[in-house]
């Protein structure tokens, strides 16, 4: 979908919220010689100089949509009211994300850019993260953002205002939130790592969120690129999703898998293919896929293998995903912070290559956390359990791995050093929201990871 920039030039348009995204969008637009206006329902919103502010309404003012030809929606923001308004006010007008816009904007100021997208509920940062350090090891120099990190937006403002070099391909993670208003774009590579129960709050059933998540494939080039799971149980869905383009399975026979019998494994693509998987310096057979998945992207893009190989082993992973911390008196103690549902808790610590002592805890989120027991059961040394949930792990665990409770982070962290042997690990995996005792998961992640260097 490329769009002449004049086209956004001579617009009029309305940006709903004032989040990141939006502000993004807001002064992307503005850049543009764009009118624009914002609207959010928080009066104290921040506003971009030179958009007109609406700010403070419950409801979207009809007055807000007179002569609008673009609407830019947030990912945060439901769209389905805003989408009537538009229909009912301002039928002609077309509606966007900011990761839709910013990819109309780019292909019309840098052409054609290889693209990548990658979703699913759970790994899509390192999946991000890492096929971009794999693309750099190779030369190139990828914009690597979206739902993680940066703003593609916020790149191309940096061209026009900083003449910033342009990039030469983007990998983009992409929420469900974002694909629900991304356009037919061009993409080389489209995957869906896994699918669990998230989000169920705005979606009415998991089929719903697995539509939102489908449209990551809408643009697949006919020479493109599909990635999906074979183990997951929805993957036969997104399947019959995949109308263009080559499609292969992560974690399959005849597709990319991983052999060996543990520590020794191979990452093998298809046409036999192999890296160690010793190179990559991350833990847990979860990220054995997340690297099947960042290499076959890569590798659609044109790294060289030799390149690919040095950027798995360049590659240290993004903080509070089971970041190792540090390895005192033989136990190794991970942050996986980041892990605030069952299934990232799940995806983190089956087949872990050594018995855990497992901190969890924290604001429950509704999962049913009878998963956790068979794990526990299998590879668990024990269980410390913290915040607000602290007695529905305290059940969870009890009779199953010796189990304490802990009223603070310090308290946790003495109790699982008393509890681990050495050979093996302590994780903080919560399976929980952190607004019990912390701003967020990073706040307590770094927490964490302060008391464990303190220890002597």
């Amino acid at each position: 979908m490329t769009l002449a920039l004049d086209s956004f030039t001579a617009s009029t348009a309305l940006v709903i919220g004032a989040g990141a995204s939006g502000r993004a969008a807001a002064e992307l637009l503005l850049a543009l010689g764009a009118r624009v206006r914002v609207y959010d329902q928080n009066p104290r919103a921040q506003v971009p100089a030179g958009a007109e502010p609406l700010l403070g309404s419950p409801e979207l003012p009809p007055a807000a949509l007179a002569g609008v030809d673009r609407m830019v929606l947030s990912p945060g923001v439901p769209p389905a009211r805003f989408r009537a308004a538009l229909a009912e006010h301002a039928p002609q007008a077309r509606v966007d994300g900011e990761m839709s816009l910013a990819l109309a904007v780019a292909a019309a100021r840098w052409g054609r850019r290889p693209t990548v997208l990658v979703t699913g509920t759970n790994g899509k940062s390192t999946v991000t993260a890492l096929t971009g350090a794999l693309l750099e090891a190779a030369g190139r120099r990828p914009f690597v953002g979206g739902n993680l990190g940066v703003p593609l937006s916020t790149a191309l403002l940096a061209g026009l205002r900083d003449h910033a070099p342009a990039p030469d391909c983007l990998i983009l993670e992409c929420s469900s939130f974002q694909l629900e208003t991304l356009g037919a774009h061009p993409v080389d590579v489209a995957m869906v790592l896994n699918l669990t129960a998230d989000h169920l709050d705005r979606y009415p059933t998991m089929r719903d969120y697995a539509d939102a998540k489908a449209r990551v494939f809408a643009g697949l080039a006919p020479d493109g690129l599909a990635l999906l799971d074979a183990g997951d149980p929805w993957t036969d869905y997104f399947r019959a999703q995949v109308h263009a383009g080559r499609l292969v399975l992560v974690d399959h026979p005849g597709g990319a898998r991983i052999d060996g019998p543990g520590p020794g494994d191979s990452l093998v693509l298809p046409g036999g293919e192999s890296y160690p998987r010793a190179a990559l310096p991350l833990a847990g057979r979860h990220n054995s896929k997340n690297a099947l998945f960042a290499l076959l992207a890569a590798r659609h893009l044109g790294a060289a293998p030799e390149a690919c190989a040095r950027g798995l082993a360049g590659f240290t992973g993004l903080p509070h995903r089971m970041t190792l911390v540090r390895e005192l008196a033989g136990v190794r103690w991970y942050d996986d912070s980041k892990a605030t549902n069952v299934a990232s808790v799940l995806a983190s610590l089956d087949g872990f290559d050594r018995p855990f002592v497992l901190i969890a805890g924290g604001r429950a989120k509704g999962d049913d956390l009878t998963p956790l027991r068979e794990l526990l059961r299998r590879s668990g040394r024990a269980l410390v359990a913290i915040g607000e949930a602290t007695e529905s792990f305290f059940a969870l665990g009890e009779g199953v791995v010796p189990t304490v409770r802990a009223t603070a982070m310090d308290a946790a962290v003495a109790a699982a050093r008393e509890l681990a042997r050495p050979g093996d690990a302590v994780v903080l995996s919560p399976a929980c929201a952190s607004y019990d005792w912390f701003k967020n998961y990073a706040e307590r992640g770094d927490t964490f990871a302060r008391l464990v260097r303190a220890l002597a």
